[in-house]
C-alpha cells in the first residue's frame, strides 16, 4: 500500500500520558507496536527485519502492554488500537482482492460466516464452554447470549452492529451453568470482529 493512503487511514496521533504517579501502558511498547501497524501498511522498507512475522488486524485485539508509572492513558491506546485493526483489515481486503480476486475474498467472508453461524445457532446457555470447575468464575451467559443474538441479526441483514460494540463488550461475571468459559467468548468475539470489518 502507498505510504500516503496507510496516512490518510492511521495518521500518527499524539497519546496523552497518565499523570506521573498513575499506572498507563508502557511507551517505548506502544510507539514500537504501532511503528509496525505503519510498516504493515506502507510495505516492507528496504531492510524488512528478518524472521518476523507480518502483522495483521488480526494481532491487534491480541497485543499486551506492560504497565508504566506516567504511561500512556490506556483508554486513548485503546481508542488508537482500534484504529488500526481497521485500517489493517482494509488493506487485507485490498489485498486479497488485488491479487486473488473477489471471489477468495468472498470465500474468506463466507468461511466466517459459517463458523461464526455455527455457534450462534446453538441453544441458549449452550453456545460456549462452561467453567470446568464450578465455582470458577466466567461471562454471564445470558448476557453473551443477548450479543450473539445480535450479531446473529447483523448477517441476516435485520439489525445494526458495530464492531466497536464487540470490542468494548463487557458482561457481568457468573458461576457454573450460568456462566461461560472466558477465553472461548473473547476468541468468538475476536473472530466476529474480524467478520463486521470483512463486511464493510
Amino acid at each position: 500500500m502507498a505510504a500516503e493512503h496507510s496516512a490518510a487511514r492511521f495518521p500518527v496521533p499524539r497519546i496523552p500520558r497518565c499523570p506521573e504517579g498513575a499506572q498507563g501502558y508502557d511507551v517505548a511498547e506502544v510507539d514500537a507496536f504501532l511503528a509496525r501497524v505503519r510498516e504493515a501498511l506502507e510495505g516492507p522498507g528496504p531492510s524488512p527485519q528478518e524472521g518476523r512475522a507480518p502483522l495483521l488486524s488480526t494481532h491487534v485485539r491480541a497485543t499486551v502492554f506492560s504497565g508504566a508509572r506516567g504511561g500512556y492513558r490506556p483508554e486513548a491506546v485503546d481508542e488508537v488500537l482500534d484504529t488500526a485493526e481497521d485500517a489493517l483489515a482494509a488493506a487485507e481486503r485490498e489485498q486479497v482482492l488485488c491479487l486473488r480476486g473477489p471471489e477468495a475474498w468472498q470465500q474468506h467472508v463466507e468461511a466466517l460466516t459459517v463458523l461464526l453461524r455455527g455457534r450462534i445457532e446453538r441453544p441458549r446457555a449452550q453456545r460456549f464452554r462452561h467453567p470446568r470447575r464450578s465455582r470458577a468464575q466466567g461471562y454471564s451467559a445470558a448476557h453473551v447470549d443477548v450479543l450473539c443474538e445480535r450479531l446473529g441479526a447483523r448477517l441476516t441483514d435485520s439489525g445494526p452492529l458495530d464492531p466497536a460494540e464487540l470490542r468494548g463488550a463487557v458482561f457481568p461475571p457468573a458461576h457454573g451453568e450460568r456462566s461461560y468459559e472466558e477465553q472461548q467468548v473473547d476468541a468468538f468475539l475476536d473472530r466476529a470482529v474480524q467478520l463486521l470489518l470483512a463486511l464493510r
